[in-house]
């Protein structure tokens, strides 16, 4: 707090300054003045809590003076000394609710006292404001979200709320809601953020004539209601909505959905829900817009040949091709209509497998969050289609750097893995076949691939159908039964017991390992 002492002697002056602990009083600074004139000139500068002013000065005596004060800053105590017991003085300092009336000579005692009961009224001042403050605005709070329900309105609530709030709404007053979500919890963000941008957007709102009141909806989501007398233009609701996106747009990542504007308070969750609607489909659209409505075709053939022409571009190690194929993706499912944002991280999910299964066969290593125990969770968090598009690219990007810095594989070798990939599912699969199909006797396709990769090819056959069921594995739509037959065991048994023997686990403990 602050003090400002005005005295025409300046010997009482340096004597009160002196002689007062003003720490102990919770005084943190304090000021002087040697006549009304100046006391004035800086309580207008310095707005200090409390004054302690001599009654009789030149130029301007402490009541002119306490009351030009008072019409500033109308909650300041003021503290008079005088050495003249005149009944006027005191009645004008008792009109002027002075605190205490100290006469001269000065006992510092007495100066302290008087201080520390001004201290305490304005502590008490400050408390009952805050305690107002606080109830205000969870009245507004809760009539935020009490008129977001069409059938469970409390009308007494509504109404005692607009008396408490001393807000005048008629039947033709207009509303339009929009709703602010952010990426981040609100609870992990900057406080100081939504402080200064409330006092802000406030100002900015009674700038153009109209009013809001807002409450959160949960830890993502605030739900701002703006409300004038008159109907808004689209216009400026347009440049209200860019002024909240410009002054979180270097902050954090959000959506703005706003409504349309209604007639009457009883309809403002038609407003809300057209917001809550455009909000559903943020999926496809970037972060930090202002989202609209559009109009997206269907594309009935949507993606049916792309995935396996993505995969034969992939095992061709063709890049430019596998890229064509990302962008296509992306373009068309940014333009489609009737999926839902599952069915689009599920398309993703498939690709990224193909992705996954190119690594395992070249024996490279995931990408950071794209291993095959996890990637399924890592597309999940993902909060738009951008997001898995940059998700899935940079996967892509990995693969064909590791493919770029791999040395060149024997071209027989290559001939044999890439039969073995097309052809692992076949339970007739064999190193026969796969002689013929080179066009090399048994026996030296067996030495030579064993001498370029240090495995026999049943080896390798075995190692490539197991790495395939564990991509499997992860996918809990897939039957274990159905796996054993996909990857050329039709022996269910068969299969349980050599993938234990090879990893260590059952294929139904692996599943429970990788799902937990």
């Amino acid at each position: 707090m602050k003090l400002l002492i005005i005295d025409d002697e300046k010997i009482t002056r340096e004597g009160i300054m002196n002689s007062v602990n003003w720490k102990s009083l919770h005084i943190q600074e304090v000021l002087q003045a040697d006549d009304g004139v100046k006391g004035l000139s800086l309580a207008k500068m310095h707005r200090p809590e409390i004054i302690l002013s001599d009654i009789r000065m030149p130029r301007m005596d402490g009541i002119i003076m306490a009351e030009k004060i008072h019409a500033i800053l109308p909650n300041t105590c003021i503290i008079f000394m005088s050495g003249y017991s005149d009944k006027e003085y005191l009645k004008a300092a008792i009109k002027l609710k002075a605190i205490r009336y100290v006469e001269k000579p000065i006992d510092i005692s007495e100066i302290e006292d008087a201080v520390k009961e001004a201290v305490k009224v304005i502590e008490t001042v400050r408390h009952n404001k805050n305690s107002e403050l606080f109830a205000h605005n969870e009245t507004r709070r809760q009539l935020a979200l009490a008129v977001l329900q069409k059938n469970q309105q409390d009308a007494g609530f509504l109404s005692s709320a607009q008396s408490s709030l001393q807000i005048d709404w008629e039947k033709q007053t207009y509303f339009t809601t929009f709703l602010l979500q952010f990426k981040a919890p609100v609870s992990e963000m900057d406080v100081s953020l939504f402080n200064d941008f409330t006092k802000q957007f406030s100002d900015y709102i009674a700038s153009i004539h109209m009013h809001e009141f807002h409450a959160a909806k949960n830890d993502h989501v605030i739900v701002y209601h703006i409300y004038s007398s008159f109907m808004p233009e689209e216009a400026a609701l347009l440049r209200l909505y860019n002024h909240v996106r410009d002054y979180f747009n270097l902050h954090c990542l959000f959506f703005i959905a706003p409504g349309f504007t209604v007639s009457g308070l009883e309809h403002i969750y038609e407003s809300y829900n057209a917001a809550v609607i455009l909000l559903q489909n943020s999926f496809f659209n970037e972060y930090n817009v202002v989202l609209t409505e559009r109009n997206r075709q269907t594309d009935s053939t949507l993606l049916k040949d792309e995935l396996s022409q993505f995969a034969e571009a992939l095992s061709a190690k063709n890049a430019d091709a596998a890229r064509r194929y990302t962008d296509k993706l992306y373009e068309s499912l940014k333009n489609s209509c009737g999926l839902l944002p599952s069915q689009v991280k599920d398309i993703y999910y498939k690709y990224l497998y193909q992705l996954e299964a190119c690594m395992a066969r070249n024996q490279l290593s995931p990408s950071d969050g794209m291993e095959a125990s996890n990637f399924w969770d890592t597309v999940s968090a993902c909060s738009t289609l951008h997001e898995l598009d940059v998700l899935l690219k940079d996967a892509l990007t990995h693969l064909f750097l590791q493919l770029s810095q791999a040395p060149e594989e024997n071209h027989i070798i290559y001939m044999v893995k890439d039969f073995i990939r097309k052809n692992y599912a076949s339970e007739s699969l064999s190193v026969k076949e796969i002689s013929e199909q080179v066009y090399l006797t048994t026996s030296y396709l067996c030495t030579h691939f064993k001498n370029e990769t240090g495995k026999t090819i049943n080896q390798y056959i075995t190692e490539y159908r197991l790495e395939i069921a564990k991509q499997m594995l992860h996918d809990p739509r897939y039957k274990i039964t159905d796996i054993s037959s996909r990857v050329g065991y039709p022996d269910g048994n068969y299969f349980g017991k050599l993938f234990k023997k090879m990893t260590g686990l059952s294929p139904s403990e692996y599943r429970e390992k990788v799902l937990e």
